[in-house]
C-alpha cells in the first residue's frame, strides 16, 4: 500500500513538472513572437538591444547569446536569432 501511494505521487510529480516545462516553453515562444511584432510595429527599442551590442563589440557573440537567455528566458536557438537581428 506505501509502493502505490508513493508511486501515485511521484506520478503525480512528473506529470506537474512535464506541464510546467511545456508553459515554460510556450511563454518563451509568446516573448519571441513579440519581440518581433514589435519590430514591425515600430514600438520603441529596448534596452537590451545596446547591452547586448555593448557585450558583442567587448566579450564577443557568445557572451551576448548567453547573456540574451539569461534575461530573456529565450532557448539557445531564440536567443542566437536575437542577437544576429541585432546588427
Amino acid at each position: 500500500m506505501d509502493y502505490l501511494i508513493l508511486f501515485v505521487i511521484v506520478l503525480y510529480i512528473s506529470i506537474l513538472t512535464n506541464k510546467i516545462d511545456s508553459l515554460q516553453k510556450h511563454i518563451t515562444r509568446m516573448n519571441s513572437n513579440l519581440i518581433k511584432i514589435a519590430r514591425q510595429v515600430g514600438v520603441p527599442k529596448d534596452p537590451l538591444d545596446d547591452e547586448l551590442k555593448s557585450i558583442i563589440d567587448k566579450e564577443g557573440k557568445i557572451k551576448a547569446i548567453k547573456k540574451c537567455r539569461e534575461i530573456t528566458g529565450f532557448g539557445l536557438k531564440e536567443a542566437k536569432d536575437y542577437v544576429d537581428n541585432l546588427k
